[in-house]
């Protein structure tokens, strides 16, 4: 959920679900190719891929330093590691009008795939003096992502990791228009407005590992659950839309 509300937040909006954002978003940057089948029409074929990396860190109070001196403000940090990766294909075909001043209309399938997972560190350990330490507010403040629920063998544990058994995948179908003008022979430039109005989504299971203290042990152990058995898509409208400018060379 972290991961893909800080995702969402760089444009999306509130309906389209966390897990399927980055499946229909066009790359930031992508290599497009034109085979010209007449005068006025062409295959295309476009390949893009965004990602990121997200290193977030907190301070939270030291536990230890509290526990020897009340008024103690010595602090530690705990940290999410985040990265995802996502990108598209798309081969279609593209119709235009004009000659030095070109409109376009095109219509593509697109196969796309997204991905990741995130690690999760903390400056304080839980322990059997300290089972429930101090931790940063992301995972056990109000509407924090740890969800993990009491079982018989521990009262409280935190996330350590969270991971899919594979990628998520989708097929879809896009359209666009724009307008294409050549200021030399051979090279021009183009805006386009593209829309995908429907896409079948596929989302493998995903899994979270907690750490925790085993009140019948006494040790700190691992608990692997199922968060997710695997979910499938289909998502449409007319709300994922996206403009796109681009530069041809004509050979």
């Amino acid at each position: 959920d972290f991961l893909g509300s800080t995702i969402r937040g760089w444009g999306d909006d509130a309906s389209t679900p966390e897990e399927m954002f980055f499946l229909r978003q066009e790359p930031m940057a992508a290599i497009r190719m034109k085979f010209m089948t007449g005068s006025h029409s062409a295959f295309r074929v476009s390949v893009g891929f965004n990602g990121g990396i997200i290193n977030y860190r907190e301070y939270v109070a030291d536990d230890a330093a509290l526990f020897f001196n009340p008024l103690s403000e010595d602090v530690v940090t705990d940290r999410i590691r985040a990265n995802y990766t996502n990108g598209n294909i798309a081969l279609g075909m593209e119709f235009s009008c004009g000659n030095r001043l070109r409109f376009f209309g095109g219509f593509s399938l697109v196969y796309a795939y997204g991905g990741g997972k995130m690690k999760f560190s903390y400056g304080n350990e839980i322990t059997d003096l300290n089972p429930a330490p101090t931790t940063m507010k992301k995972i056990d403040g109000t509407g924090g992502i740890n969800d993990f629920a009491a079982t018989v063998q521990m009262d409280y544990a935190r996330p350590v990791e969270q991971y899919t058994s594979g990628i998520s995948h989708g097929i879809g179908l896009s359209g666009d228009l724009g307008v294409e003008f050549f200021f030399i022979p051979k090279v021009s430039i183009d805006a386009r407005v593209s829309m995908m109005p429907i896409m079948l989504a596929f989302q493998p299971q995903t899994y979270v590992v907690y750490e925790g203290l085993n009140k019948f042990t006494n040790k700190i152990e691992d608990y692997n659950r199922l968060v997710s058995p695997g979910s499938n898509y289909l998502l449409y409208g007319t709300e994922n839309y996206g403009i796109s400018f681009g530069i041809n060379y004509y050979f």
